[in-house]
């Protein structure tokens, strides 16, 4: 499963990261430190908006410090990356579903600083895929959400195709359903597991 989101920067090291440091407070980010990567011949910046660290140590404290978010900007090859590790990663450590709203918000806009760091635009989706069975309500009910929301999608049933099953498998490392796949137009794709309305509509661009 991808966990983390890096784009190839249009800038050297020094200029990437400087329009991170440019664009962070404009984005309401609050900059907690800078670290060298001397091998890597990058930096890791480590920022946060002080509001989602205020609203998780209200609804799950054990998690809060998990939030800080660090861009990585590095050379690799001749060329530089910058990215992240996704911060909606958090919701899968709690029930609380203010905690996957604020991990998906988290990880929208650190996508938006890497876009304005890098000099690209957003990924384009090509396909979004929803795996499911024929006995999960979960997954019935999220497909009602993407027929709702006008969302066209491939269902694939797992529980009839065994190829397929173990495709997802491969790109989660579980068995549970639902979990929808999204494809984008560089190549690659996310999974997003469960039915997380939250992180649903922000990746898909819709409004909830």
């Amino acid at each position: 499963m991808n966990i983390a989101y890096y784009r190839k920067s249009k800038f050297d090291v020094q200029e990437t990261v400087r329009r991170i440091l440019d664009a962070a407070p404009k984005q309401g980010f609050s900059v907690l430190g800078q670290v060298e990567l001397p091998r890597a011949k990058g930096k890791a910046i480590s920022l946060c908006r002080p509001e989602w660290l205020d609203r998780l140590v209200g609804a799950a404290p054990q998690v809060a410090g998990l939030l800080p978010c660090s861009v990585v900007v590095f050379e690799r090859n001749g060329e530089v990356q910058v990215g992240m590790t996704d911060p909606a990663i958090l919701g899968a450590l709690g029930q609380a579903s203010e905690i996957s709203e604020i991990a998906a918000a988290a990880g929208a806009a650190v996508k938006d600083l890497v876009h304005a760091a890098a000099g690209v635009e957003p990924l384009r989706i090509t396909g979004i895929r929803l795996y499911s069975t024929a006995t999960c309500p979960y997954c019935r009910a999220e497909a009602r959400w993407l027929d709702e929301h006008k969302v066209k999608y491939e269902l694939v049933k797992v529980d009839e195709d065994e190829k397929e099953a173990e495709r997802m498998v491969r790109g989660t490392g579980q068995l549970g359903v639902p979990v929808t796949e999204v494809s984008y137009d560089e190549g690659g794709s996310e999974f997003i597991i469960g039915f997380d309305r939250a992180r649903l509509a922000r990746t898909l661009g819709i409004q909830a």
